[in-house]
């Protein structure tokens, strides 16, 4: 028994040593997922930097608790693993608290006629002023990166009357873009394949996460209980 309970050990160490390298790289995500969020859901209000902001969080205690279950499985402490499964246990728990609210309530949130309604707004403060607001910045920032023009299509500019900026186009501020020069697809239906591809991304990290998660639990109870059974049995691992 001995062997196995070994065995088990150097699994769980190895298990946490890959677990807090993979901590770090969620944490990675979450923060070029927040910033590339970060000003869309300012200026739209969707919400997805809920889930970026999550996944933060989620990375940085997984880094933090696989250096527990590190710490447990050397030592061959009882208490120690046993508050890492329970740890795990409790983050897997939050973590399907947070998928139902994104998948409910931000989804919700994040449809076709919501995004064409908010990001209507803005697009027509852009073309009533004199482009130097902040409206103006978020319209051209979105247009010039995700290669987009109008809200719909980039006629949207052409039927209140305004000639399609540079940002439509490449080229440099305060130049102004031909239909022909224009992007072709309108900046909402960008919007929403940025956003979707973003959330089924943290969504597929989340339940990768999940089983990852249950291996863990699995193996520190197992090796919790076999220790346990160890010392009652008054000899060493």
């Amino acid at each position: 028994m001995g062997c196995g309970i070994g065995m088990i050990k150097y699994l769980l160490y190895i298990f946490n040593f890959v677990f807090a390298v993979c901590g770090l790289a969620i944490l990675a995500v979450g923060v070029v997922s927040h910033l590339r969020l970060l000003r869309i859901n300012e200026q739209l209000g969707t919400g997805v930097t809920f889930t970026s902001t999550t996944v933060i969080a989620v990375g940085t205690i997984i880094f933090v608790v696989s250096f527990l279950g590190c710490c447990g499985a050397i030592r061959e402490s009882h208490c120690t693993i046993i508050a890492f499964a329970s740890l795990l246990l409790f983050m897997l728990l939050i973590q399907v608290a947070v998928a139902v609210y994104t998948f409910v309530v931000i989804k919700s949130s994040n449809n076709h006629d919501f995004l064409v309604e908010n990001y209507e707004k803005i697009f027509n403060e852009y073309v009533k002023t004199e482009n130097t607001n902040k409206a103006a910045d978020f319209i051209d920032f979105i247009q010039s990166d995700m290669q987009c023009c109008g809200v719909l299509a980039a006629d949207d500019f052409i039927k209140r009357g305004t000639p399609i900026p540079w940002s439509c186009c490449g080229k440099q501020p305060n130049d102004t873009c031909s239909m022909r020069e224009a992007y072709q697809d309108g900046c909402v239906h960008k919007l929403e394949v940025a956003i979707s591809l973003v959330e089924n991304i943290l969504g597929g990290i989340a339940i990768g996460v999940v089983i990852v998660e249950l291996i863990g639990i699995t193996f520190a109870l197992y090796l919790a209980n076999s220790i346990k059974n160890a010392q009652r049995r008054g000899y060493r691992v």
